[in-house]
């Protein structure tokens, strides 16, 4: 395994640590349906980020609906272009899709 494919391979298990968190927290944000936003945590590469993220329900289940993609907060630093490629933008989050080996990870780690 090359040392690019190894880093992808790490990077997107700890994407996909966030992807399993935020199952979580979607149960608990159903409970406020009302509310017009829920709150998740960054799904970005970085272990040690502690940025949240405003999405709709609607949003989040639009972003699980595709096992490569994930959502981090809005700004550069939280994207690794080694292991993802933006896919929307606005001003509370992006949306990024894994390439190469980080794809197969999460695929091998896709919430069902």
């Amino acid at each position: 395994m090359s040392d690019l494919e190894a880093r992808q391979r790490r990077l997107a298990s700890n994407q996909a640590l966030f992807r399993l968190v935020n199952a979580q927290v979607r149960e608990l944000n159903e409970s406020f349906e009302g509310l017009s936003g829920s709150v998740f945590v960054c799904e970005c590469a970085n272990t040690e980020c502690a940025e949240h993220v405003e999405l709709s329900l609607a949003d989040y289940q639009r972003v699980r609906d595709n096992d490569h993609w994930f959502f981090v907060a809005a700004s550069d630093e939280h994207v690794f272009p080694e292991v993802e490629a933006v896919v929307e933008r606005n001003e509370r989050y992006y949306i990024v899709e894994k390439v190469e080996a980080g794809a197969e990870i999460a695929d091998e780690t896709a919430i069902s």
